[in-house]
């Protein structure tokens, strides 16, 4: 059996709490602070394909 699978696919929780959502946006920050733009633009799109259209 071979899986294939998405190292950018964001796992998430059931209920998200104001901390973890502070937590992200420092932690997404910080690696574009660092140069990750193309990084972050690679995780946008991997994870916006999944949010399901009306």
């Amino acid at each position: 059996m071979d899986i294939v699978t998405d190292a950018n696919a964001l796992s998430i929780p059931p209920h998200v709490t104001g901390r973890q959502v502070g937590g992200f946006a420092v932690s997404t920050s910080k690696v574009v602070l660092d140069g990750g733009v193309g990084r972050m633009l690679q995780l946008a799109r991997a994870n916006l394909r999944n949010i399901p259209r009306p």
